[in-house]
């Protein structure tokens, strides 16, 4: 229930469409990791995955890789899948 609350809010806040930067947090070890998020976004809908400009930043024992990975949303129902289907990989250790 929290997360629905969580989510109702979101959409009467944010307007739609709009870009938000997804924090993702991969295991360094696995090197396609950011293709495997790629095809997670294009499973939701297809080329809303912005360039990346920001540089990934690794972890103090270089275990992880972090990205900010700019997404296109269209509606709010996406926000959540979004969310769902990135997390869900196993090579993904967070999403913020």
């Amino acid at each position: 229930m929290f997360m629905t609350d969580s989510y109702n809010k979101l959409e009467k806040l944010m307007e739609f469409p709009c870009v938000v930067g997804f924090r993702v947090i991969v295991d360094a070890s696995i090197v396609n990791s950011l293709v495997e998020v790629e095809k997670a976004i294009n499973e939701v809908e297809a080329g809303i995955m912005q360039k990346i400009t920001d540089e990934p930043r690794k972890s103090s024992k270089g275990n992880y890789v972090s990205y900010t990975i700019p997404v296109k949303v269209n509606k709010a129902d996406n926000l959540k899948l979004l969310y769902e289907k990135i997390s869900a990989l196993p090579c993904v250790k967070h999403v913020i």
